[in-house]
């Protein structure tokens, strides 16, 4: 058995690694000679990969959006309208809303004599009770009475004057509008204005 032994071979192989030593230290210090081989003795290993750690406080953040770099952008803060500026603007567009009338003249010779006496009589017969109605009733008489088809704003206030209605207001012009707006008048040139049949039946029934 000892002769199967010696001639079976083995399977493992043996390494053998040759260290040479080379160092160059002064004379007597053996030291330097013993770090000098424990050195060369020394396994080599190579450096291991340092792995840096990345904690979230440290990760880059993310690029801001389209609406996130809108939001940083400055916008012009406007300056708050104090009271006395709010005072001013709002006089300041008061007075440029202002309109001035011009005032109406007064006709004398529309209703002079007989014609005066026999307006007042009618207007006091109709009794309009409102601006509207004495527009009306003023440019029917005319047209009736006073050989004045149209009216502008210089017969109807000579005939407010005659009747002893109220003139306080400026806009002469305004009821015009109005009523041709409803249909009672029409407009008969610059200024001038005539009564429909729906303005008639107004004055001579009552209606509206």
């Amino acid at each position: 058995m000892a002769g199967k032994k010696q001639g079976e071979t083995s399977s493992r192989s043996n390494r053998i690694r040759f260290v040479l030593v080379e160092a160059d230290i002064s004379d007597g210090n053996l030291t330097e000679l013993t770090h000098a081989i424990t050195s060369a003795l020394k396994p080599t290993m190579a450096p291991g990969r340092q792995v840096a750690r990345v904690t979230p406080h440290t990760l880059p953040p993310p690029p801001a959006e389209a609406e996130d770099v809108e939001e940083l952008v400055e916008t012009e803060v406007e300056e708050p309208v104090t009271e006395e500026a709010s005072s001013n603007v709002q006089e300041s567009g008061k007075a440029q809303r202002v309109k001035k009338f011009k005032p109406p003249d007064y006709i004398a010779d529309l209703l002079a004599g007989d014609k005066g006496k026999a307006f007042k009589e009618f207007a006091a017969e109709k009794a309009p009770g409102t601006k509207s109605k004495k527009y009306l009733v003023a440019t029917y008489w005319l047209r009736e009475h006073g050989d004045s088809p149209t009216v502008n704003a210089n017969k109807i206030y000579t005939c407010f004057k005659t009747a002893g209605w109220s003139t306080g207001f400026n806009d002469w012009n305004q009821t015009f509008h109005n009523l041709v707006h409803s249909e009672h008048l029409r407009k008969a040139g610059n200024g001038e204005f005539a009564i429909n049949p729906l303005g008639e039946d107004a004055v001579t029934k009552g209606t509206e």
